[in-house]
């Protein structure tokens, strides 16, 4: 195990300082201005300068982020159990989710900010929009894709619903569970990204789009990066727990 996270890290080390060195040729060579395109000890220097700012406005993001993760991947599993029970809760349930996933997110936004307000609950909730659907769809996929062998030993048993569904679907929906929440702890970065942009005062989405209108590109440099960080190490962290807990695939 030990090992495996070593090479891991290393070959994470090994693709930044490739892709920084790979940045800093392409800054020289193109001859860009460097307030447009700064090279990364302009981006590293600002970012020491405003460390303060930075680091209050990555809680605000990841706190924004992992409730929305949670709220998200909630609602999402509770809908999958209800629909993979009733074919009823299915005509009902997914044209309604489809509808709310091709409904684009920001235009959503200022209906919410104008029903709960600016700040947190708004951010979480956006950003949960975001992380059910997939949490929905593949946990669904992973409920059903019991055999009907199994299903008629487990009856023969006399198992009651319940047990079926702790000892025979749950252990099957666990793959597509831990792999949705791979896709969804990225967005769930990025949802609260764009909420922070038209419905927030704080963090790295606010951060962002004030830098962009005063011309501070280093900075905002800085908080992109930051933020492909935390979506990236969100998805590692979540690729890491569903390792130990679905250890049969």
């Amino acid at each position: 195990m030990l090992a495996r996270v070593l090479t891991a890290l290393w070959k994470t080390i090994l693709i930044l300082a490739l892709l920084i060195v790979v940045w800093f040729a392409i800054a020289r060579i193109s001859g860009l201005n460097r307030t447009l395109f700064p090279e990364p000890q302009d981006v590293l220097g600002a970012a020491m300068s405003n460390f303060s700012e930075l680091c209050t406005a990555t809680l605000i993001t990841a706190e924004g982020a992992f409730l929305g993760f949670l709220l998200g991947n909630a609602v999402g599993l509770l809908l999958a159990i209800v629909v993979a029970r009733s074919v009823l809760a299915s005509r009902l349930v997914l044209p309604l989710a489809v509808m709310v996933r091709v409904v684009p997110i920001i235009a959503l936004a200022p209906l919410l900010t104008l029903v709960l307000g600016e700040g947190l609950a708004t951010v979480a909730t956006i950003s949960a929009l975001l992380v059910f659907f997939p949490t929905l769809v593949n946990s669904i996929l992973g409920l059903r894709s019991v055999g009907q062998d199994q299903l008629d030993m487990m009856k023969m048993a006399n198992a009651s619903p319940w047990q079926v569904f702790l000892m025979l679907r749950l252990p099957a929906a666990l793959p597509s569970f831990f792999a949705a929440l791979r896709v969804a702890a990225g967005a769930s970065v990025l949802g609260a990204l764009l909420a922070e942009w038209v419905a927030s005062g704080g963090g790295l989405g606010y951060l962002i789009l004030q830098c962009s209108l005063t011309f501070q590109i280093a900075l905002m440099w800085a908080a992109v990066i930051i933020c492909a960080i935390l979506a990236v190490g969100a998805a590692a962290v979540t690729a890491a727990v569903g390792r130990r807990v679905v250890t049969w695939v």
